[in-house]
């Protein structure tokens, strides 16, 4: 009798241990996801850990329980830690739309490894203990389980069950990215996050109210009339999205040179905006290529490219096009890195150029090098009747920045070699380099005095997360004020020979791009969110999911405000444009 007393005891401390365990998992990754702790996120992470320990012995055989629920825990443990290396890089967690983008993996394995933590390798072999323990523990009757299972479950429904029955909240509601997971913790936030999934699924049609508003919102814009109004009309146009690119980088020295000396050409002898902030959210590189191509918002959840790549879009090929002008987009990674072979004709490009399409002479990192690139890129352009549109993708400044040593050209400062900034100098040198061989052949061609050259960046290099590198790289501290005015800004540069060069100070964002080029390109069309950035009005930027992982407002001083009322009104339009495929809806 003693010793069956003590087996029982032995079996209920392995439970409360395996409970335990399972509690600290989900607890560290709250706390690696830069979640506070509250009485209620605790409530659910106590109760799903005891329901999934308890829920095992609902399964008779001691072998298959112990080989299943190990499996669960080892899957459960995969999915937190990707959720806690994800928003290591994006200050905000996975959601149900990125598993639509799995394809995206491929070529990524370093970005991935640049993400981990000694500590990640502590969380993987404390699930070990846990998955023992499945095999050893036993109940003599199955359904003894059921008590503690359902006790569990209903702690862990406490907090959703007090917001919605007691404080009478609508608790799927959800206003930016971070939501759910602030209110709810990480499991929390996937439960609700593929209930919002699978409740907006399926076909979308805008009502009465909202088309009046949209067509309202268009009709609305007014055009600038200045100097430079129509003085690109007819040019070639090449549009180059710098991966990673910021705008502190240009103008910077280190050992008496500069990071992006080509650049910083253009800048001087072009129309130079070092204050424009990127607007991207969960399609990173692809949403800078919606925005500046569309004038249109990304979507607040999901990728663009992925949830509605056939959408009739609206931007500047199928502008061009009206002036008989060809459209080609180049990019040096697979075809369908975040599925650009299906978005790519619905923007309205007549050719797409991709990795498979190019010799690979020159592998780094992701794909192909951006010098390799631009070379094999311009044997195409070249040959291209005037006028044409040419759009062009950079890879190789993309994250953790690794060039091979045989690359890199950039000094950098004494007893700052291989630190994270200076790696990522290196990696803008190097494509400074490229871009700048690319205009030299346009140039020696005779290509380049009838071509506009665009430049900007897709989105940030550096994050906030990132903030310690830079203090300790330039040896200050940086406020949240200066990093959101001075680290957070994207440069945009419109090069044109014959332009006289201009800096313009204004505060804007990367939905400015397009209607700046409509403006410059005598474009009538009125059908973008964003305004040009040469109007002369008061700037500022409305930011989707910036350094901080939520919305916010840059205001024209560069000061961050709160989105107002009407601010979310102009997201929550081009959102609907994008979800219900307005401008087919319109054309049909």
């Amino acid at each position: 009798m003693k010793l069956n007393l003590n087996e029982r005891l032995k079996e209920r401390l392995f439970e409360v241990l395996s409970v335990l365990i399972v509690t600290m998992l989900f607890i560290y990754t709250n706390a690696q996801m830069g979640n506070p702790l509250s009485v209620g996120i605790v409530t659910i992470i106590v109760g799903i850990a005891g329901f999934i320990v308890y829920l095992k012995e609902w399964v008779p055989n001691r072998i298959v329980k112990g080989v299943v629920f190990s499996l669960i825990l080892v899957s459960i443990m995969a999915f937190f830690l990707a959720d806690i290396w994800f928003y290591r890089y994006y200050a905000t967690p996975m959601n149900s739309y990125l598993w639509m983008q799995k394809s995206n993996l491929n070529g990524l394995g370093e970005s991935i490894f640049s993400m981990v933590d000694m500590k990640d390798v502590v969380f993987l072999l404390a699930g070990i203990p846990i998955a023992e323990s499945f095999m050893k523990k036993k109940y003599p009757l199955k359904h003894m389980a059921l008590i503690p299972a359902l006790l569990f479950l209903m702690i862990a429904g406490l907090k959703p069950v007090k917001n919605i029955f007691i404080d009478k909240v609508d608790i799927t509601r959800r206003y930016e990215a971070n939501t759910f997971l602030r209110n709810w913790g990480p499991i929390g936030h996937h439960v609700l996050d593929t209930y919002a999934y699978f409740s907006d699924s399926g076909k979308h049609v805008m009502s009465a109210d909202d088309k009046k508003a949209v067509a309202e919102y268009f009709n609305k814009k007014t055009k600038p009339v200045h100097d430079l109004s129509g003085s690109l009309k007819g040019k070639n146009l090449i549009l180059i999205q710098v991966e990673s690119l910021q705008a502190f980088p240009l103008f910077q020295e280190s050992a008496g040179q500069e990071v992006t000396p080509f650049m910083n050409e253009l800048a001087k002898g072009g129309l130079y905006f070092p204050h424009v902030y990127p607007q991207t959210v969960f399609g990173n590189s692809s949403d800078g290529e919606l925005i500046a191509n569309t004038g249109l918002y990304p979507l607040k959840q999901g990728a663009t490219f992925f949830r509605f790549p056939y959408n009739d879009f609206p931007g500047l090929a199928k502008e061009l096009k009206k002036s008989d002008y060809e459209s080609f987009a180049f990019h040096g990674d697979e075809e369908d890195f975040w599925n650009r072979q299906h978005a790519f004709p619905s923007l309205g490009f007549s050719d797409y150029y991709s990795i498979e399409d190019m010799k690979q002479d020159e592998m780094i990192s992701m794909g192909l090098g951006d010098r390799s690139f631009f070379n094999q890129s311009f044997n195409i352009l070249k040959d291209k009747k005037d006028p044409y549109y040419a759009f062009f993708v950079t890879l190789t400044s993309h994250v953790p920045f690794s060039l091979p040593k045989e690359k890199i050209t950039w000094k950098s400062e004494a007893g700052k070699e291989g630190s994270y900034l200076t790696n990522y100098f290196e990696a803008m040198h190097y494509t400074d380099s490229a871009i700048g061989g690319f205009v030299k052949q346009l140039k020696d061609a005779g290509k380049l005095k009838n071509s506009v050259i665009v430049i900007y960046g897709d989105h940030d290099g550096l994050f906030l997360k990132d903030k310690h590198a830079v203090e300790a790289y330039y040896g200050t501290k940086i406020s949240d004020d200066e990093w959101v005015a001075k680290y957070m800004p994207i440069p945009v540069i419109i090069y044109q020979q014959d332009m006289e060069g201009k800096t313009i100070e204004k505060v804007a964002g990367q939905v400015d791009i397009l209607p700046t080029l409509y403006d410059l390109f005598d474009i009538k069309s009125s059908t973008y969110f964003g305004e040009s950035m040469l109007n002369g009005e008061k700037g500022g930027a409305l930011i989707l999911k910036g350094d901080y992982g939520s919305q916010m407002k840059i205001n024209a001083e560069g000061r961050v405000e709160e989105i107002s009322p009407k601010d979310q009104k102009e997201i929550d339009l081009s959102d609907q444009v994008i979800i219900t495929d307005y401008f087919k809806q319109a054309r049909d």
